[in-house]
């Protein structure tokens, strides 16, 4: 006679009480979706036997009749009911919506079913992860460099059941052959059955020591992975099945932006692909396309460091392609063996650094990697590659997996663990000081001084014979002389220039101008006696123009006019630059590009723009608001590795 199906909730025999409050389920209550997009695909990554694993999430209803034990169920909810108004006004209104819940024709269920996997390996006994994923508490039997660690990952998708139900089912070989198992898990409330008490957490399967089945025989179609024994050999995963879903409007976009948050990684190197039906597809295509959706953004916005979060993490998603803009490192830790860092400095970048193990983003609030004032905008991503290394950061990451903490470690790694993390956000350092940090200008002009400092030996008026040292000091005010500039263009034009030496910021800031959008006449933006130089020419054909013969430029172009703030110049390769400035007009302007020279400048001619219509090597009827931020790629006709100037003249 075949042992007795259904559900079991263990007697106890201690007089325990399990509260409604499950310490598991209440870690990740505070925001479902968010943990269930963490902790669910982990399992999937931890259990790939070829790339990618897949992921396939569908979100089904099921008559209430086809759940197993449907009858056991619904009087167990009866049971913890009964006992609710001992518990809490919480625990009341949960019993009291299940059992209308299954009052109901039908029952939304969510499927989460995974491919490419191993499943969860079996037998259901001690030591197998079969038994730790479904009756273990605070055990996990994975390997050390996998991104699970204490068996609490289990409980998220509980949290998004209105009846804290899950069945999982899942096909895995034992060597010799495939085996398919089904169990389900209902985590309730102690109750009392009569005089007896039952504890909290019960299991549907075999009856006699709550054990899976193991054949498909008389389970609903929903439930099984294969119609056959044949077709096992070409399933093996698992699907997690979760009745009673709670879905809000838009859960498809949520679930996958935590994915795509969370995975970043795992996804770019084609380790995860994920499907949502009536949602998005995840893969290493679409994921930028994912990041550039409104929609996606919006769907996380009420989540805890929402939407920050997203925005950093579509800034790394850049960082982590491959492009001639991203500079990549590598060093050999002594605990952490080979480490990887990329690094993208920018426009806009949030000067963080985001740590990744086993293609999951762990943090980028790492200690000593949170504060980079004298740093340009930047991103960075830093992995260990090695089995070893991964294992020890594995071994430091608390329950969220969210942070590294030495003293997780046994005592006797304790060091080595402090002594990993110092040396590697050490070395990090030195590659930001190399590629994103200001060079500091050894000799500054202070303008705002010069009404008081007049330039030394001067003749003229106002020359004052040398101060006694020894006596009283005296501070005079002495008037500045002013040296005559001249305009590279016509004499209405206003021009704002800047040098730009491998992405510098800087400002240009001119005083005695009261409107900025009213352009002068040629004698009050030049003095006596200098004369106006006729416009430049350029050929524009990928040769260097005339005008790029120094016997033939004119001088260094002023600064006579207008405020360009926050100017720089991201060096793409040897012949594209990404100029970025903020102008203080609105109208239409003209750019050039030049080679920022000791004495004298010349025109860099340029042959593409992504702004603007190039003509004569410039950029011309170029449109811009004063506030707005201006970024353009440039390509020059020829190679270029010097100090830009950037030349902005009002048409």
């Amino acid at each position: 006679m075949p042992d007795p199906i259904g559900f079991e909730f263990p007697g106890d025999q201690a007089g325990q009480w399990d509260g409604f409050n499950e310490p598991g389920m209440e870690h990740f209550s505070g925001s479902p979706f968010e943990h269930l997009g963490r902790e669910v695909p982990q399992n999937t990554i931890d259990a790939i036997i070829s790339a990618p694993a897949r992921i396939y999430i569908s979100l089904d209803s099921v008559p209430v009749i086809s759940i197993p034990g449907i009858e056991e169920l619904k009087k167990t909810i009866r049971y913890c009911l009964a006992g609710a108004p001992n518990e809490s006004k919480k625990a009341e209104l949960f019993f009291k919506n299940a059992l209308d819940l299954l009052a109901k024709d039908h029952v939304k269920v969510l499927q989460i079913a995974d491919y490419n996997t191993s499943g969860v390996v079996g037998p259901c006994e001690n030591g197998k992860p079969f038994f730790a994923m479904m009756k273990a508490t605070g055990q996990s039997k994975k390997s050390g460099t996998s991104t699970g660690s204490y068996g609490i990952g289990k409980f998220a998708p509980f949290t998004v059941s209105e009846l804290r139900t899950v069945f999982l089912t899942t096909v895995w070989n034992d060597g010799n052959k495939f085996h398919h198992y089904v169990q389900g898990k209902s985590i309730l409330m102690s109750h009392m059955v009569g005089k007896k008490i039952r504890r909290g957490t019960g299991f549907w399967g075999v009856r006699s020591g709550c054990l899976p089945v193991d054949s498909i025989e008389g389970l609903p179609k929903w439930l099984v992975r294969a119609d056959s024994d044949k077709d096992f050999t070409k399933l093996s995963g698992t699907t997690l099945s979760i009745l009673g879903f709670a879905a809000p409007k838009n859960w498809q976009q949520a679930l996958a932006t935590n994915i795509a948050e969370n995975f970043f990684g795992a996804i770019c190197e084609g380790s995860l692909e994920v499907e949502i039906q009536g949602g998005p597809t995840i893969n290493k295509n679409t994921l930028e396309e994912i990041f550039n959706d409104k929609a996606m953004r919006a769907s996380v916005e009420e989540q805890r460091g929402e939407p920050d979060k997203f925005d950093n993490i579509k800034s790394y998603l850049r960082a982590f392609t491959d492009n001639l803009e991203v500079k990549v490192e590598e060093t050999q830790n002594f605990h952490l063996g080979k480490c990887r860092l990329r690094i993208l400095v920018g426009e806009g970048l949030p000067r963080k650094v985001a740590v990744l193990r086993n293609g999951m983003l762990i943090t980028d609030e790492l200690s000593r990697l949170k504060r980079f004032g004298p740093y340009k905008e930047f991103v960075a991503v830093l992995e260990c590659r090695n089995d070893k290394g991964q294992a020890l950061l594995r071994a430091m990451e608390p329950p969220r997996h969210d942070d590294f903490e030495p003293d997780r470690l046994p005592p006797e790694q304790r060091a080595a663990g402090r002594v990993a993390l110092r040396e590697i956000a050490k070395w990090v350092r030195e590659m930001l000081d190399r590629h994103a940090k200001d060079s500091v200008s050894e000799v500054t002009t202070l303008d705002e001084l010069a009404d008081f400092f007049g330039d030394e030996e001067e003749g003229g008026f106002g020359k004052q014979k040398d101060e006694n040292p020894g006596g009283a000091i005296v501070v005079r005010q002495r008037p500045v002389k002013f040296k005559a500039r001249t305009a590279t263009y016509g004499a209405t034009a206003i021009a704002a220039v800047l040098d730009v030496d491998q992405e510098e910021e800087g400002e240009v800031d001119l005083e005695g101008f009261e409107d900025n959008n009213k352009f002068g006449r040629k004698e009050d933006s030049l003095s006596k006696g200098d004369k106006q130089s006729e416009p430049n020419e350029g050929k524009g054909n990928g040769q260097r123009s005339k005008e790029s013969n120094p016997e033939k430029l004119s001088k260094k172009t002023a600064a006579i006019g207008v405020m360009l703030k926050d100017v720089r110049a991201v060096p793409i390769d040897e012949f594209r630059r990404r100029v970025a400035f903020t102008p203080t007009i609105s109208g239409t302007v003209m750019v050039e590009i030049q080679d920022s020279g000791a004495d004298a400048n010349y025109k860099l001619d340029i042959s593409n723009a992504s702004l603007g219509v190039v003509n004569s090597g410039r950029i011309d009827s170029l449109n811009v608001k004063s506030g707005a931020r201006v970024v353009i790629d440039i390509e020059l006709c020829e190679r270029f590795l010097g100090t830009l100037r950037v030349v902005v003249n009002a048409i």
